[in-house]
């Protein structure tokens, strides 16, 4: 991703997750706050009017709600609902600011923009989204969390407050 960005020459530089969970139409509803002055614009499930057409099974929200937990409590990161949802975009010269600090090439590389954009004190927008499982995980829930655990250790090592 870093790379990819550091070739980006557009005005806005982002990314949406590959299996189509967030149609991409739905820039639309994330360029007007980039427009307005915010830094990053990001996707969210978690606001009340973020249309989610498929839901998660009990097993993954109860999972997420114990990720959100474990995030802020070893990052420090707070104030962000969803930070998993893979459909983010910054004005350009935020996102070289970002990417160029980023050393995590795993799921968790979304935790660790934030929370440089923290750090930069960069104003990100989270803003409600379309959004619909299609019941696809291939995420091993305990060599995956094992593995995001070690990930969120490195952030809070790298500088993370």
């Amino acid at each position: 991703m870093k790379d990819a960005v550091a070739l980006a020459r557009g005005a806005v530089i982002g990314y949406a997750d590959a299996d189509g969970k967030v149609p991409f139409a739905e820039l639309d509803a994330l360029l007007p706050w980039l427009q307005m002055g915010y830094d990053g614009a990001i996707g969210t499930r978690a606001h009340p009017e973020s249309r989610i057409e498929r839901r998660p099974s009990w097993l993954r929200r109860a999972g997420s709600r114990a990720f959100r937990v474990l995030l802020r409590a070893v990052t420090g990161l707070d104030g962000f609902d969803d930070t998993q949802c893979g459909f983010k975009f910054f004005r350009r010269d935020a996102a070289l600011r970002l990417f160029a600090l980023q050393r995590i090439d795993g799921y968790m590389f979304d935790v660790e923009l934030l929370v440089h954009a923290r750090d930069l004190g960069l104003k990100i927008r989270q803003v409600p989204i379309r959004w619909r499982d299609d019941g696809d995980s291939r995420f091993d829930l305990v060599s995956g969390s094992l593995a995001d655990l070690g990930e969120l250790i490195r952030i809070r090592r790298s500088g993370a407050r």
